[in-house]
């Protein structure tokens, strides 16, 4: 019997591949190279990267810096009191 992942996604990784105009604004458009997968209560963290054209897809390990605690309640603050920007708002 196949053992059940504890992890779930929790995010999705995207990476700004250009520019479009809609209703004469300009929005950023986003291209899919991962997710972001979580243990209950964010005791642990993985990125699972997409396959690319050089290589299969890929697991990496988050590791937490010493003293940062991670609360992922849905309108909740990360690192006590810093706030996730909207992705429109990421310079890149």
């Amino acid at each position: 019997m196949a053992e059940k992942s504890v992890f779930s996604k929790i995010g999705t990784l995207k990476v700004k591949n250009g520019t479009y105009k809609k209703d004469g604004v300009e929005k950023n458009s986003y291209h899919e190279v991962g997710v972001l997968l979580s243990s209950p209560h964010a005791s642990r963290l993985l990125i699972k990267l997409h396959a690319t054209a050089t290589s299969e897809s890929k697991l990496i390990s988050v590791f937490y810096d010493e003293g940062v605690e991670l609360s992922l309640s849905r309108g909740g603050t990360a690192n006590g009191g810093d706030i996730a920007p909207e992705l429109d708002d990421i310079p890149f």
